[in-house]
């Protein structure tokens, strides 16, 4: 069963806009400054997702890299590996390509005014670090994919090899034979 993460502000208005220790103060009631805040809410709270599905796909592979270490080999199949990796890429993809996490909203674009509270609640919603921590995570789980990969690709073709020796060896048993 998926956990629920609740996550409690304070919401007042005030002398000016603003966000610390889990509270925003509004400076009027204007549905812009509103919006504003609620557009940086949302690029955090897309994020929160991402960032749950890479530590999910991290928890489910973290074993891989240590049973490799104890035993020299791993127990995962080619496309399993394969999977992992078109796994990782969507969620890249969702953060880097697809989302609006890197972009600022096109709503800014006409009201520049308000651009400025909407960048304060980016900044205290940590949402640029976020994405830097996120694509530095699947950054790592990419290489430990390749490692895996590399390692799979050495098993095949070490069973190719086999393969091969022993089909010259059926061969020079029939010739002598």
């Amino acid at each position: 069963e998926s956990e629920k993460e609740k996550d409690d502000m304070e919401f007042f208005y005030g002398s000016k806009t603003r966000l610390f220790n889990d509270e925003v103060s509004l400076s009027g009631n204007g549905p812009f400054e509103k919006l504003s805040v609620s557009f940086a809410m949302a690029q955090s709270i897309k994020l929160s997702f991402l960032e749950v599905r890479v530590e999910d796909t991290y928890d489910t592979t973290r074993a891989y890299p240590a049973e490799l270490a104890e035993t020299g080999a791993i127990s995962l199949e080619q496309t399993e590996v394969s999977k992992m990796i078109g796994l990782l890429f969507i969620v890249k993809a969702g953060v880097n390509l697809e989302s609006d996490m890197l972009s600022t909203p096109d709503f800014f674009w006409d009201n520049e005014e308000w651009e400025a509270v909407y960048k304060h609640a980016l900044k205290y919603l940590e949402v640029d670090n976020r994405v830097n921590i996120l694509n530095k995570r699947m950054e790592v789980m990419s290489e430990m994919f390749e490692m895996l990969r590399s390692q799979l690709e050495v098993r095949h073709a070490t069973r190719l090899e086999w393969i091969i020796i022993w089909l010259i060896v059926a061969e020079v048993a029939i010739e002598i034979f």
